[in-house]
């Protein structure tokens, strides 16, 4: 794979986990993700891009149950984005 392959790839997978951070169907859910995405996916590098696609392929109850902190994120999911989309989850529930 050539270096502009490389980033058209991560540049339609950026395009496609926005559109799905933004229209998830429920309506805290698109707020939270697509705040995040808009703050944070331009700064991610592939192996990033493919754990957030990982978290938004859960079911949207369980999102939602993790990010508000009823239920505790599983330890599958537990990697640095996962844990910088809490840290601004966290923040932004301060900040109202």
């Amino acid at each position: 794979m050539t270096g502009d392959q490389i980033s058209a790839d991560e540049a339609g997978l950026r395009r496609r986990l926005l559109f799905q951070s933004k229209h998830r169907g429920v309506k805290e859910l698109d707020l939270i993700l697509g705040r995040f995405a808009e703050a944070h996916l331009s700064q991610f590098h592939m192996a990033a891009l493919q754990q957030f696609a990982v978290l938004l392929g859960e079911p949207d109850p369980d999102i939602y149950d993790w990010l508000v902190g009823r239920v505790p994120l599983p330890a599958r999911l537990q990697n640095p984005v996962t844990g910088l989309l809490l840290d601004f989850t966290n923040r932004e529930k301060t900040a109202l």
